[in-house]
């Protein structure tokens, strides 16, 4: 029997919850007793890993055999190196759900094999980052039911329903990400209407900031300018510095012991301090709120009447603040840290079912567990505005290479087979190369350097008779998940080219077998 569960994939803690058969969420908690698992992965020997706390733990003592927000390299080709094997992101975060599922099947009382997860991926990662994602779950061996965008699954844990009207914004600052999102309220359900984000902005920049003040004090009242260069005394202030950020969310100042080589003092931080420190990146994500709603309304949305927090960083009280005194409306804030997973586990329960069960008539009688067993899955947008790759027909020198979008940002999933007509460049061109871009700043523009390939391909075997001119019909087709197919074909002689897989920094077919033969031969603890 499958059991469904929800997976919030972060990059600094992750998450699993399910929904019991009672209707009640349950977050699932890891053997240390703790909700939140580190997404850290220590390379303790060769076929020995350990994950989670522990890992995290051990950071400043080995950190070259440590790995900590790998998130951020999802959709790249980095590649780390342990014991003679070369470990892509997708690997890596392969061991992390493999340690998550393998402590939700004992959990739960069932094999591993068992278990189909919706996982959580930002809202505003591309196609390679989503697909990078995807082959995680494949090489970690878990059935994936879908993946599905941090806030849509936020907004179903803070129960947002078709009852519901107007907008809400969806504020989501994890660990390494930040999504700003626009959820529309329908008689059909919530409806995602523009998302927004940067891929790189998150609590682990906080982190970062209050640990180069904390560093840059100890330096000035020890005189130890020495300090400022020794890189594993760093990483011990970086990881006691998010704790501090903890203590002054919940305290106007707090204080850290630190000590080095004999010398060490008592670095005091008010609230205050660490808040001037961090503003502009509030103001950063401010102004992606400001594209979001821009976008959203642009498409018909009304102003969102309130904002729903997501993301353990959303605890700072300079965020809700800031957000209030911006946008001048009610700011809720409930389990920041596990709402992802909980809408998660909520959208897994949708697509596989298993509320269908003549026993699950009993459960009506609470509203909700009726509201959860009811739930029916959200769709969600297209984040980035995808292109084809071709000549500037407008460029005299004929040397020009642009990208024309034919899919905006925000469009709703799924996308059927939009279709576009593009020419050939030369007489006798008798192969043609197809590449999809995607857009790849906060605005889609079709400059090359503002977009990254994300598909290519060649249509080969063409008339050797062909004239320049000649149409090439484009369409490309995105499913509810976000994955996408392109279709190039010439008229005349009926010559197609549906582009396979290949995606830069994504691992082929090839290499997601290989490694998952090296991570399903691994010991994992956690």
């Amino acid at each position: 029997m499958t059991t469904p569960i929800g997976i919030d994939l972060g990059t600094t803690f992750s998450v699993v919850a399910s929904v019991t058969d009672d209707g009640s969420l349950r977050i699932i908690d890891n053997a240390e007793g703790s909700a939140l698992t580190p997404s850290v992965v220590h390379f303790e020997s060769a076929g020995s890993v350990v994950v989670g706390a522990e890992a995290k733990r051990t950071a400043p003592v080995d950190p070259d055999r440590v790995v900590a927000g790998i998130k951020r390299q999802m959709g790249t080709d980095f590649a780390l190196e342990f014991d003679g094997e070369s470990y892509r992101p997708e690997a890596i975060s392969a061991i992390v759900l493999r340690a998550l599922a393998e402590g939700a099947a004992r959990a739960l009382g069932c094999p591993p094999g068992d278990l189909a997860a919706v996982v959580t991926v930002p809202a505003y990662f591309g196609t390679a980052e989503r697909e990078a994602t995807a082959a995680a779950a494949r090489i970690a061996g878990l059935e994936t039911l879908d993946l599905v965008a941090e806030p849509v699954a936020a907004a179903l844990s803070y129960g947002v329903t078709s009852e519901d009207r107007g907008s809400v914004l969806v504020y989501d600052l994890g660990g390494g990400t930040f999504d700003a999102t626009v959820i529309r309220l329908t008689d059909q359900g919530p409806r995602v209407v523009a998302v927004d984000g940067a891929s790189r902005l998150g609590g682990l920049d906080f982190d970062e900031r209050l640990g180069a003040l904390l560093l840059e004090r100890y330096a000035s009242m020890t005189d130890d300018e020495a300090a400022l260069d020794d890189e594993e005394f760093a990483l011990r202030v970086y990881a006691d510095a998010e704790e501090l950020k903890k203590k002054l969310s919940r305290a106007e100042s707090a204080a850290l012991p630190i000590s080095r080589g004999g010398k060490s003092a008592r670095i005091a931080v008010t609230r205050a301090e660490f808040e001037a420190a961090t503003a502009s990146l509030v103001h950063e994500t401010l102004r992606v709120v400001d594209r979001v709603i821009s976008a959203a309304t642009a498409l018909g949305a009304p102003a969102p009447s309130q904002v729903l927090l997501t993301g353990g960083s959303t605890r700072m009280p300079a965020i809700t603040l800031a957000l209030q005194d911006y946008l001048r409306v009610p700011v809720r804030l409930s389990d920041p840290d596990t709402a992802v997973a909980k809408g998660a586990a909520i959208h897994a329960r949708a697509l596989s079912g298993t509320g269908a069960e003549p026993a699950a008539a009993r459960l009506l009688s609470s509203p909700a567990a009726a509201r959860l067993l009811a739930s029916r899955p959200v769709r969600s947008v297209v984040p980035r505005a995808i292109g084809v790759k071709i000549h500037d027909s407008h460029d005299p020198s004929g040397k020009g290479i642009i990208v024309e979008h034919i899919i905006p940002a925000n469009a709703p999933l799924p996308v059927r087979e939009v279709t576009t007509t593009f020419a050939t460049v030369v007489d006798g061109q008798n192969r043609i190369r197809i590449e999809l871009m995607e857009q790849a700043g906060s605005v889609a523009g079709s400059d090359l350097a503002f977009n990254r390939r994300i598909l290519d391909g060649e249509l080969t075997g063409l008339p050797a008779d062909l004239p320049s001119g000649s149409p090439i019909d484009v369409s490309v087709s995105i499913g509810t998940d976000g994955r996408i197919e392109c279709v190039a074909r010439e008229r005349g002689s009926g010559r197609e080219l549906v582009l396979e897989s290949y995606m830069e920094g994504v691992a082929d077919a090839h290499e997601a077998a290989e490694l998952r033969r090296v991570v399903s031969g691994l010991l994992v603890k956690g």
